[in-house]
């Protein structure tokens, strides 16, 4: 009788990665943080929380900062991955950060497409989401920008860029500190975590 055949273990993909990977949230980052769901008007800014404002409203400040880099991709880590999705949330945003994004954090093919999955997802702390995320993808440096600052681990502090969700990307001080991480990362040598 022939040996069973046992066919080799066909590892997953391998996640798509860059040099430099920027991890963009959206609520408090691309816009102000008081967004809201509505099943018939989809996702919106709360006009009593946020008057005036307007969904992806900064966006070309990104845009510009990271021209100067046309290396750097970008990550959502966002629950926009989940609701409206990665594709749809895509669509919203110019055409060059868009062609900039490598996938989410959120995966169907890694997290599954089960509520209870996702909700497990949504119950983790984004910097926890973050850092598992970047440990797939194995980039020479990570930046986090994000206005989600609990239990963020400590060990990985240094990577996150944090800010306040009413101001997200119009604050100068988190455009310098953004410049300042993009700067450091092209000039110094790889440094594991």
């Amino acid at each position: 009788m022939p040996p069973e055949h046992n066919p080799p273990c066909v590892p997953a993909s391998t996640p798509r990665s860059g040099e430099v990977v920027l991890y963009l949230d959206h609520d408090g980052v691309v816009h102000h943080e008081k967004v809201l769901w509505h099943t018939g008007k989809g996702i919106y800014m709360s006009p009593y929380e946020a008057p005036g404002r307007t969904l992806f409203e900064w966006p070309p400040i990104l845009e510009q900062a990271l021209e100067p880099y046309p290396a750097v991709v970008l990550v959502l880590s966002s629950t926009w991955c989940i609701r409206p999705g990665y594709s749809a949330t895509l669509k919203r945003l110019p055409t060059s950060l868009r062609s900039r994004f490598i996938g989410g954090t959120y995966h169907k093919g890694v997290h599954g497409v089960d509520p209870w999955n996702q909700s497990m997802f949504r119950g983790t702390p984004r910097g926890v989401q973050i850092q598992q995320d970047a440990q797939r993808r194995t980039p020479r440096h990570w930046i986090g920008l994000d206005d989600d600052l609990e239990d963020w681990p400590e060990a990985y502090r240094h990577h996150l860029i944090a800010y306040h969700g009413t101001k997200g990307l119009s604050d100068p001080s988190v455009q310098c500190e953004l410049e300042e991480q993009l700067q450091r990362c092209h000039s110094t040598p790889f440094t594991p975590g």
